[in-house]
Order: structure tokens, then C-alpha cells, then sequence
């Protein structure tokens, strides 16, 4: 070590050490601060995975409750009832505008049969006369 003395070689040692602890510094804090970011995103994945689960529980049992109150309805005749109704209402909904078209339909033959009816009269009436005058 003749070129190099003792306390440069120190130097450069501790140096180079002081050198290495704030590099190690800087990478902890770097990957601290990447951990923290990566470990929130980790938790609000885990709430959402959490509010969608109770969210699925929730609508099962709605499904659940709609299908016993499907099943009940059946049972008691309602849905088959209210079905029966609404084809009576359709039907007599249908009944009603046949009777309607049917009584234009006659309404219209009476006015057809009194306009022909009132021309055949005034064709067998005598015309109207008029002298011809003084020749």
C-alpha cells in the first residue's frame, strides 16, 4: 500500500460503507412505501370481495324468498286465477268490440236501406209539370 496511505484507505472504505447504508437506506424506504401502497390495494380488494359476498348472500336470499312466495302462490291458486281473469277480461274486451263492429255494421245497413228506400220513392212519383207557356 504504498501508493495508498492508511487513512485514505480508510476513508474510501467507510466511504464506500456510508455510501452502501444509504443506498440500503433508500431501497428500504422504497420498498416500504411500495409495500404499503401494494398492502392497501390488498385490503380494499378484500373489502370489495367482502361487500360482494354479502351482497351475493343477500340476493340469494331474496331469490330464496321470491321462490317461496312463487311456490305458495301457485299453491293457492292465485297466479291461476289471475290468469283465468285476465283471459275472461280479454275475452270479454273482444266480445265487446265484436258487438261494436256489429252495430256499425247494422247502422249502416239501415242507412243504406233508407237512402235506397227514399230514392225508389221519389222514382215512382209524377214529375213535376209545368205548363209551357202561351203560345
Amino acid at each position: 500500500m504504498s501508493t495508498l496511505s492508511l487513512s485514505s484507505a480508510l476513508f474510501t472504505l467507510a466511504a464506500t460503507a456510508g455510501a452502501g447504508g444509504v443506498a440500503w437506506l433508500a431501497t428500504a424506504l422504497h420498498y416500504r412505501t411500495k409495500l404499503a401502497e401494494q398492502s392497501l390495494q390488498l385490503q380494499t380488494a378484500e373489502q370489495a370481495k367482502q361487500k360482494a359476498q354479502e351482497l351475493a348472500l343477500q340476493a340469494r336470499q331474496q331469490v330464496e324468498s321470491l321462490q317461496q312466495a312463487l311456490s305458495e302462490a301457485k299453491r293457492d291458486g292465485a297466479i291461476h286465477n289471475a290468469a283465468n281473469s285476465a283471459r275472461a277480461v280479454a275475452a270479454a274486451a273482444a266480445a265487446a268490440e265484436a258487438a261494436k263492429a256489429k252495430a256499425k255494421a247494422r247502422v249502416e245497413l239501415l242507412r243504406q236501406l233508407d237512402a235506397d228506400e227514399a230514392k225508389s220513392e221519389r222514382a215512382h212519383r209524377f214529375a213535376d209539370t209545368q205548363p209551357l207557356g202561351n203560345s
